[in-house]
């Protein structure tokens, strides 16, 4: 009963006890396949939920463009879509706002401090006055733009620059605004150095506003980035052409438009195909890793198609003479596999023609995108939604299968230490036999008989 018999006697019994455990193991991998199956049908879900909130409103329903004609290289436009209207302007660019800018003799070395301790004493237009400390160890043009440029306070940003027209004294120190606009002019700044070199301002450059005009009328601002400019519509004004007006068109951007709805098209796709895969199946099928035969996603796929095919209003919520839409008209269909197509030239045209119907009829209160984010968020709804309730019910069950493996080899361990104890006791009692056995058959044979003959034999 020692060695290895002992060893393989245990390890038998054990193998026979741990059988419930493989099993619930096979049980977890089968609802973990569930669930990663489920986590990448989520992953659709939430491409098309992105897709619907695209469209949720008119103003997300649609994009706008800009057309800037001969403007292009005079000014950049950027549309903020949920303020700006379509529509067109003239549009010049006079002058461009500038800051005040100013440059100093020249000199031979730019690292050199030769200036000493001191200060800059600047003023601005207003008659504010603010005063910028410079150290000795930054007594140079270098250190002196550096101090300037440090100092959060200081109106004026320094750089250094290399003049090649003069040789002998070639370094500069440039001086501008850190503000554009005619109200941010800079006096000449006054310089206070304890050195012998001294600085001084060699030519100047005033601050100016911006001056255009909009359909003929001149305006003037004070920044080169106008915010709003019209609502919605953000200008840069980049170059100025004095006599050289251009037109700038806003219009709805039917490409981007129709890209939206290929795309909601495209995740409608993914997850019908979802849906038909899990309910393909055959003999070789294991349908308990799949939710084949689910009526939750039987009854998803209903709904998503009667939201293809039904009409939708494409006029206000109050007119109840408005037309109704189909998608088909607009050339979204079902093919013969179950899955949409998309046609986009046939969309493009129709949009075209009637952008504020098709409009309403995707975005509108009871249009298609409010339809389908309806049912899309009666399953990914958190808390009570078909696919929350779900995805925490395959939780639990992993859950419990977890909790019954950690009971039951609780128990196994407690009966192989039960066999242990069992086999080691009966190891030990026949070792305590054998020992008395060969006690008893010294005594025998020292006394002339043996343990056989003592038994008979």
């Amino acid at each position: 009963m020692g060695g290895g018999q002992f060893k393989q006697a245990v390890a038998q019994l054990i193998e026979i006890e741990g059988q419930p455990i493989k099993a619930m193991q096979g049980r977890k991998a089968k609802e973990e396949m569930r669930m990663k199956l489920f986590q990448e049908f989520k992953t659709k879900f939430s491409g098309l939920d992105k897709a619907l909130n695209e469209m949720t409103t008119f103003r997300k329903f649609r994009e706008l463009k800009v057309d800037l004609g001969d403007g292009t290289n005079l000014v950049n436009v950027t549309v903020d879509k949920d303020k700006a209207e379509t529509g067109q302007y003239q549009l010049e660019v006079s002058q461009l706002a500038a800051k005040t800018s100013l440059i100093s003799n020249g000199f031979e070395d730019p690292n050199e401090t030769i200036f000493g301790a001191g200060f800059i004493r600047v003023e601005t237009e207003n008659g504010e006055s603010t005063q910028i400390p410079v150290s000795e160890k930054d007594s140079s043009l270098r250190g002196i733009a550096s101090a300037l440029n440090r100092n959060a306070n200081s109106p004026l940003r320094g750089a250094v620059i290399k003049d090649a027209a003069q040789p002998d004294a070639p370094w500069k120190l440039v001086l501008s605004a850190a503000k554009e606009g005619a109200s941010q002019q800079i006096q000449t700044p006054d310089f206070n150095f304890e050195g012998a070199a001294e600085i001084s301002i060699a030519d100047q450059h005033d601050a100016q506003n911006a001056t255009l005009s909009l359909n003929g009328f001149p305006i003037e601002t004070e920044t080169n980035d106008i915010t709003d400019f019209l609502p919605g519509v953000n200008f840069h004004l980049k170059q100025a052409s004095p006599d050289h007006p251009f037109t700038m068109t806003i219009t709805e951007d039917y490409q981007k438009v129709s890209g939206k709805i290929k795309g909601l098209v495209e995740q409608v796709n993914q997850v019908l195909q979802f849906i038909v895969k899990q309910n393909t199946i055959d003999e070789k099928t294991d349908t308990s890793t799949t939710f084949a035969g689910d009526t939750s996603l039987q009854s998803m796929e209903y709904q998503l198609r009667n939201a293809i095919h039904d009409g939708y209003p494409g006029g206000e919520p109050d007119d109840k003479n408005a037309p109704l839409v189909h998608l088909t008209e607009l050339g979204v269909e079902f093919e013969k596999n179950g899955l949409l197509t998309f046609k986009e030239e046939k969309f493009n045209k129709t949009l075209e023609s009637n952008f504020d119907s098709i409009a309403q009829a995707m975005s509108g209160p009871n249009g298609l995108a409010t339809r389908m984010r309806s049912i899309v968020d009666g399953y990914t709804r958190i808390g009570n939604g078909t696919l929350s309730v779900k995805e925490q019910g395959i939780r639990e069950r992993i859950k419990q299968i977890d909790s019954q493996i950690d009971d039951k080899t609780r128990l196994v361990e407690q009966k192989k230490q039960s066999i242990v104890d069992q086999f080691s006791k009966l190891e030990s009692s026949l070792g305590n036999l054998q020992r008395q056995q060969q006690q008893l058959s010294a005594s025998l044979g020292g006394g002339g008989g043996s343990i056989s003959q003592l038994l008979g034999g």
